[in-house]
């Protein structure tokens, strides 16, 4: 695999362009709004309350969702421009939301404080993620839950190359490997075996795998049906539990 690091992957996000960052959306991009905030908030249920870490919060969309809903928030986003920004709509609008600044995988969160810890669309961008994952569970109090998105392992290619073809191709799926974006650098693919024992190796029990699944009408109307018939993104909901024990 190329050596990508979290400081490259942290300097790319810093030059994504500002008019993408503003004009991303109050409910994120069409398969954030469509696909992913339903499964996060199905999973999540009444969050009135509820303390919940945004853990690579981006530009804070989630963030401010889950503050109006009634949810303690703070978020964690190691990128200035997407900081900057969130830091601005809280300035303006004053939800209660607390950002931190950080790399997840360097961060020394609180340990046994949140409700909920969610990684939206982030694990598969930090090439070095299990110390961030570990620092996620840590931030969890006994029985909380993660929350985690990424892109679907298994199917991977774009929705434009669905278009030129009409269907997924997988290749060299066991190979870790990074693959460049047009912005935010790289983003790294692993076999989905690989997040889900590092899950358990941390400390997580597994609770469900959503696969979500565009509804026809909307994937027919943004000319989406890839995500109608094959899934491009996975959602997984695991609790807190005592670490596993080394071997002796």
């Amino acid at each position: 695999m190329t050596e990508v690091t979290n400081a490259d992957v942290i300097k790319a996000y810093a030059e994504y362009p500002q008019d993408l960052i503003e004009g991303f959306g109050e409910e994120g991009d069409l398969t954030r709004k469509h696909l992913l905030n339903p499964a996060i908030f199905a999973l999540l249920g009444d969050v009135r309350g509820k303390s919940i870490l945004d853990a690579g919060c981006g530009q804070g969309y989630l963030c401010r969702l889950l503050a109006k809903k009634g949810a303690s928030i703070t978020g964690v986003e190691p990128s200035e421009a997407f900081y900057t920004y969130a830091r601005s709509r809280e300035q303006e609008e004053q939800l209660g939301i607390h950002y931190v600044q950080a790399d997840l995988s360097t961060w020394t969160p609180p340990s046994n404080t949140f409700d909920f810890v969610i990684a939206n669309m982030v694990l598969m961008d930090i090439p070095n993620y299990e110390p961030a994952l570990k620092n996620c569970i840590t931030a969890l109090k006994s029985g909380g839950g993660l929350l985690f998105s990424i892109l679907h392992p298994c199917f991977e290619e774009t929705g434009s190359a669905w278009k030129e073809k009409g269907y997924v191709e997988v290749r060299d799926y066991f190979e870790e490997r990074s693959i460049k974006q047009t912005y935010g650098g790289y983003f790294i693919h692993r076999p989905l075996s690989t997040y889900l024992n590092s899950v358990i190796q941390a400390g997580g029990m597994l609770q469900k795998v959503i696969e979500p699944q565009l509804e026809k009408t909307v994937a027919e109307l943004h000319n989406a049906e890839r995500y109608w018939l094959v899934p491009g993104y996975l959602v997984i909901f695991a609790t807190r539990v005592a670490p596993l024990k080394e071997a002796r």
